[in-house]
């Protein structure tokens, strides 16, 4: 069975190789042949060239036979979902299907069948539930890869496309024609400079649409200089209105909620637009107008930013930001799952009424509403061209802080509606199978970077291990299998590099920087995770400003951890080599596994130095200068309790890795022989000194072909940016505080009671009083819209 399980396993990667090859180098066109057809063309090639391959082996014919019939009815059996796919696509589909599937069985019939003391059965079959998590979040990867470069049919993107192109044209023929609803667009700021809000009023005062307010809701910012010139600007135009809040809870959702009260009553539509943007003055008129389908809920377009060009850092955070966009979101899109990005987005008033409004407890509240507006039944939709431009975060550590509340928000979502994207239970709840595929793995995905880290602790007890001389630090995956472990590992980077270069039309440095930037986050991403799954309450990223010119000094201590990680990696590498050099095989598979995690952790400090010194135009030098970051806190935001969960998990976590690391495997010296014990003499060893083989960790975007190794080269840090929650300004916080959620479900939560009346300021036109109607009875009922004085409450920051 074990040499069944490795022929199966190697075959399957040999055809995998040259698959995701062929997928990355050639464009998909409508085949001339159904699928199905072309399902049992791949099927029955699959198989001879798995027979070849076994004979080329000296296989025996009999296992060659099974493992070619193997492989052919897993290209079968995935022909229904990859229809809309070329052969590539399928090929590379199914075989990875196929390698991780039998890697999994291959180590549970070895946990089976080889005698082990309690302690390490629990500490193996733990580990191996760890690899089936991430072998569950590569599929998730792949499909998306798949999906983008094999997909010939984009029903719906080229629906989409061809109505705004539509419009664009009738436009032109005659300016200034309205053809759509009435909108209202919603502009939430908190402390941002009045000359960056200005400019992107302007903007949206130049666009080529009649039937449009803007709202300026200024929440909480508190400096009175920050905002009184808005405020005097919004008095001198008609289509302005603006609203300061004080003391206002619920951050920016709570602002949005504000916004819903006080809409003029024609509104049809709402629109979102962040206060560092500068829209294009056709955004309205081209995508507006698509709501005359009435089951469309919200459209989105990609976030793009200016100023990214000259200066490499730059370049590589955008490419790395793109990625979303150009993957993801398209991906996603076809099966109506695309995701609300908080900006350059128009929703439906009634839905999003209909739906609660915007959630005040998740702090990444746009991507939570298009869960929920699609679990009501409603349609969304992706719209692949970009209408206006925004600034990226100008520091290494502001980054790090936006990601955080990116993981933490999405994490936040999968807590709360977890129980809607399992594959049972259905009444009010609409999802499909595929927009609960996507949610569910797209919220998992965040945990890809607290894996790899529990990986690498398992690869350090390794490197120990051989350099003592106790034995391979892998699970005695020897000869073929070995190699294929460190192969795969090696090749996940160069795929997703790959991927990003096609993808982005970039240059192969520009792509390989932008994985390097995915990486430089893994730490961030990995404590947000947890911080996400024990604390209720929004806990954000405090930011300590410095003075003077940046050096590698203040990169190094911006970025502690990160750096103290790298460094402990290279002393595993050091000690794996030990053990390579003794003889061991295994030590040098660490070691190359190991220094590829040090690349990794030692990019974060590498990518802060390089932030602070990037070439910019003068403003944003001098915004950079203004808001220079050189190193990052966190202030506690979890509960009391919250911090006992966190040490048990830390614990558990260290008893898995001394439990796992002695696990031994049996020895697979090639593929004409069945396995044979480590020893002469001894049938089944008894958990010589060996660290089991981990899987992967998902790339930023992409693993390898087949989760088998660790390896933070392929840990995500979001990009999606998953990757599933895409949000734009990072919030930081003094208190956060529990507020009432906005839910449909039911969910219980509690909105402290107002410190006191908010200070609302309109200017120049007349506030309506209407207040959005219907909402579902779960939802606490909102309070009575607040008087407004010229008196200033104590404020607090969002």
């Amino acid at each position: 069975m074990s040499a069944f399980l490795a022929q199966l396993l190697l075959t399957a990667l040999v055809l995998a190789v040259p698959a995701t090859v062929a997928l990355l180098a050639g464009h998909a066109g409508q085949p001339r042949i159904s699928a199905s057809l072309r399902g049992a063309l791949l099927a029955v090639g699959t198989a001879l060239v798995a027979l070849i391959i076994g004979l080329a082996a000296e296989a025996t014919p009999t296992r060659s036979v099974a493992v070619a019939v193997v492989l052919a009815v897993a290209v079968l059996v995935n022909v229904p979902a990859a229809a809309p796919w070329t052969l590539r696509g399928l090929a590379v589909w199914s075989l990875t299907i196929a390698v991780g599937a039998a890697y999994l069985v291959y180590v549970a019939h070895w946990l089976v069948v080889t005698p082990h003391s309690i302690a390490v059965a629990v500490g193996g079959w733990l580990l191996w539930l760890l690899e089936l998590f991430v072998y569950v979040l590569a599929l998730g990867y792949v499909w998306e890869l798949v999906d983008v470069l094999a997909r010939w049919d984009w029903r719906r993107t080229q629906r989409a496309e061809a109505r705004v192109e539509e419009l664009a044209i009738d436009g032109a023929e005659a300016p200034g024609r309205d053809a759509g609803p009435f909108v209202s667009l919603h502009v939430p700021t908190h402390n941002e400079p009045p000359d960056l809000v200005i400019a992107t009023l302007q903007s949206l005062l130049d666009l080529d649409y009649d039937d449009y307010e803007v709202l300026l809701l200024d929440n909480n910012t508190d400096d009175e200089a920050l905002w009184r010139p808005v405020e005097a600007f919004c008095e001198g135009h008609r289509r302005l209105r603006f609203v300061h809040l004080d003391d206002w809870p619920g951050y920016k959702s709570g602002a949005l909620n504000y916004g819903l009260t006080i809409t003029d009553p024609r509104a049809e539509v709402i629109g979102v637009v962040d206060a560092d943007y500068q829209v294009q003055p056709d955004f309205l008129a081209r995508c507006a107008p698509l709501f005359a389908d009435d089951r469309l809920a919200f459209m989105q377009s990609p976030q793009d930013y200016r100023d990214w060009q000259t200066d490499p850092y730059f370049r590589r955070l955008y490419y790395s930001y793109a990625y979303f966009f150009e993957v993801s979101q398209r991906s996603r899109n076809e099966r109506n799952g695309a995701i609300f990005g908080g900006t350059m987005g128009l929703i439906r008033r009634s839905a999003l009424i209909e739906v609660g409004a915007w959630d005040e407890w998740c702090i990444t509240e746009d991507a939570e509403l298009s869960l929920r507006l699609l679990r009501a039944g409603w349609n969304g939709t992706h719209v692949p061209e970009s209408f206006g431009a925004g600034i990226m975060p100008l520091t290494f550590e502001a980054l790090k802080r936006q990601r955080f509340r990116w993981c933490f928000g999405g994490v936040q979502i999968l807590r709360m509606h977890w129980r809607s994207l399992l594959p049972w239970g259905r009444g009010e709840n609409r999802l499909s199978m595929s927009q609960r595929w996507a949610y569910l793995v797209g919220g998992l995905q965040w945990f890809g970077d607290l894996a790899s880290l529990v990986f690498t602790a398992f690869l350090l007890v390794g490197a120990v291990s051989t350099a003592l001389g106790h034995g391979a630090a892998l699970r005695q995956l020897s000869g073929p299998l070995l190699f294929c472990v460190v192969g795969l590992v090696l090749l996940g980077p160069l795929r997703s590099v790959a991927l990003l270069r096609r993808t982005g039309a970039t240059r192969w440095r520009d792509a390989f920087g932008a994985f390097l930037l995915w990486l430089s986050l893994g730490w961030c991403v990995a404590f947000a995770s947890v911080r996400g799954l024990v604390a209720r309450e929004g806990a954000f990223l405090r930011t300590p400003k410095t003075r003077g010119d940046v050096g590698w000094r203040d990169a190094l201590r911006g970025n502690l951890i990160e750096t103290a990680l790298a460094l402990v990696c290279l002393v595993g590498v050091a000690l794996g080599t030990i053990g390579a050099v003794g003889g061991r095989l295994g030590g040098a598979a660490v070691a190359v596994l190991l220094l590829v995690q040090a690349v990794g952790y030692a990019a974060a400090p590498a990518n802060s130095l390089a932030a602070v010194r990037a070439d910019l135009t003068p403003e944003l030098r001098r915004r950079r200068r203004d808001a220079r970051l050189s190193w990052t806190r966190v202030r506690p935001g979890v509960r009391r309790w919250g911090l006992g969960p966190v040490l048990v998990a830390a614990v558990a976590v260290a008893a898995l890795v001394v439990l796992a690391n002695p696990v031994g495997g049996p020895p697979v010296s090639g593929l004409a022989h069945e396995a044979v014990p480590d020893h002469p003499g001894r049938a089944h060893p008894r958990a010589p000194h060996r660290t089991p083989t981990p899987s992967p960790v998902p790339g930023t975007q992409h693993p390898t072909p087949v989760p088998l190794a660790p390896s933070s080269v392929l840990t995500t840090a979001a990009a999606s940016p998953t990757r599933a929650a895409v949000t734009n300004r990072a919030r930081t916080s003094s208190t956060p505080r529990p507020t009432r959620a906005a839910s449909s479900t039911g969910r219980p939560s509690s909105r402290p009671t107002q410190a006191a009346t908010p200070t609302a300021k309109p200017t120049s036109k007349p506030t309506q009083a209407a207040t959005p109607t219907a909402k579902p009875t779960s939802r606490p009922t909102q309070a009575a819209t607040p008087t407004r004085r010229p008196t200033h409450s104590p404020r607090s920051v969002r």
